[in-house]
């Protein structure tokens, strides 16, 4: 792995740059990508903003959001490509083929990330990679405005949960007070992206707790979500954002699951856990994430998505439950000597 200094040599050397981040994006991806484009713009760089999905409608507010582009501009010569917040190349598989050949910087929190780049900093301690883009900023010696840290501060605040997930450290907690010191206005941030929801959004949520189920001993729950229902709800993919929490929120449950078909036959799959280690169980499935946040995108039918993953869960659920009573019956042996 590069140090965060090698890749600031590098940004500071460039002079044209590609900034994305991945398909369906996050507050973090946004935030990251708007963070760090619009500070290296500052700084006198030409930077192209590129996001595939858009920006969702949630973080449409931050200034400078509006710069970020749905499509390439044709031949244009970059310096290099930064590539935030993506553990594989399949989460910009869209663009891959177009940048593929460019030095690619991956910058990234995911511990299942795949290395792909040609200069890979990958700090999984890191809360999120708007955390990792405030340090390189700091390596770089660009100075932190109220545009910037409003971004970054979308990015670490989303991917914590709004500090309430295990990822939340110090070091969290240090930069958001940083951000906060640069500018952040909360009074706008925190309704927006934690509190008001669309009528589309609750219409899907409605849907989805209709589909609710349990595992036989309950400690599973999931959601299903048809294409279908998402037309008739005019909702896209950015409008469930949390609903897998309503799975894994309910007393008694250790894995929460959503199962979202899509138009092209593939099924997206959410795994959210409060102990067991999902991005494991995700990975087997051609996908990944943190230990208690992940996914995967499987090529069959709901119904077979359901059965597929639920039999790994239920599996994985139960071997860490044998876990812990062994454990536990060791600490109940005497011990001597």
């Amino acid at each position: 792995m590069n140090r965060l200094a090698e890749i600031a040599v590098r940004l500071k050397s460039s002079s044209n740059i590609l900034v994305t981040s991945h398909i369906m994006p996050d507050g973090d991806s946004i935030g990251s990508l708007l963070g760090l484009g619009l500070a290296l713009q500052q700084a006198g760089h030409a930077v192209t903003m590129f996001s595939v999905d858009g920006v969702p409608d949630r973080y449409s507010f931050l200034d400078g959001s509006e710069k970020i582009v749905e499509k390439l501009p044709p031949k244009v010569d970059y310096d290099c490509v930064v590539i935030l917040d993506c553990s594989d190349q399949d989460r910009i598989k869209p663009i891959w083929e177009q940048v593929k050949e460019l030095l690619i910087i991956n910058i990234d929190h995911h511990p299942t990330n795949h290395f792909f780049g040609n200069l890979n900093y990958v700090n999984p301690d890191a809360s999120a990679t708007g955390e990792i883009v405030y340090q390189l900023l700091l390596e770089m010696a660009i100075p932190v405005d109220e545009r910037v840290s409003a971004a970054l501060y979308v990015a670490i605040s989303t991917d914590t949960g709004s500090f309430k997930f295990e990822n939340t450290t110090p070091a969290a907690h240090e930069v958001a007070a940083r951000l906060l010191e640069a500018g952040v206005k909360l009074r706008e941030i925190t309704p927006r992206v934690f509190d008001l929801r669309s009528r589309t959004a609750i219409c899907i949520l409605r849907e989805a707790l209709n589909t609710l189920r349990y595992s036989e001993d309950g400690s599973v729950a999931w959601i299903t979500l048809t294409e279908k229902e998402m037309i008739s709800c005019g909702a896209r993919d950015e409008d469930l954002d949390g609903v897998v929490n309503y799975a894994k929120n309910i007393e008694g449950v250790e894995v929460g699951l959503i199962f979202r078909e899509k138009s092209d036959g593939v099924v997206k799959v959410g795994f959210r856990a409060h102990s067991i280690d999902v991005s494991k169980l995700a990975e087997t499935l051609g996908g990944g994430g943190h230990a208690r946040a992940a996914g995967c995108f499987l090529e069959m039918s709901i119904k077979e998505a359901v059965e597929k993953v639920l039999d790994l869960v239920v599996k994985e659920v139960e071997n860490g439950r044998n876990h812990q009573s062994f454990e536990a019956s060791r600490d109940d042996v005497p011990r001597c000597c």
